[in-house]
């Protein structure tokens, strides 16, 4: 049985394929962690996420990724934003030893680093920060624990 269950698990990106696309995009060095699992994708789209990291999706299976990239772009343009209205956003919100994700909707555009997002199921409006890194974390935890 376990053996079945291996079989029939998807296939895995290799970082160091990731890592390659990245660098060929950039043009410059990238920082993917050797311990990162993404499903395989056929044809990743690559973006600048802003003036020091690669913002990488994929539309079937659908993912995210933000990469790091050593030195940046030579010349700073206007990009795109780094999360779309609609898109579905893993943010994280913690405290002193811990960290909880939860995925919540972009209901806007990212601007100026910051996107207001939805938690689906409810009517809870959120706003995250984004990293560098292209992470997004919510300062706190008192506006998401009920009775507050």
């Amino acid at each position: 049985m376990l053996i079945a269950m291996l079989l029939a698990a998807p296939a895995l990106m290799a970082p160091a394929v990731l890592q390659a696309r990245v660098e060929a995009f950039a043009g410059r060095p990238a920082l993917v962690d050797a311990r990162l699992l993404l499903p395989d994708c056929p044809d990743p789209g690559f973006a600048w996420a802003n003036d020091r990291s690669v913002a990488v999706r994929c539309a079937a299976p659908a993912w995210q990724v933000f990469v790091p990239v050593v030195g940046g772009r030579a010349s700073v343009v206007v990009a795109a934003p780094v999360i779309r209205r609609g898109d579905r956003v893993m943010v994280e919100a913690g405290g002193d030893g811990f960290v909880v994700g939860l995925e919540t909707v972009a209901e806007a555009d990212s601007r100026d680093g910051r996107v207001a997002l939805r938690a689906p199921g409810s009517n809870r409006r959120l706003t995250g920060t984004i990293d560098a890194d292209g992470r997004v974390h919510i300062n706190g935890l008192n506006g998401m624990v009920s009775g507050r």
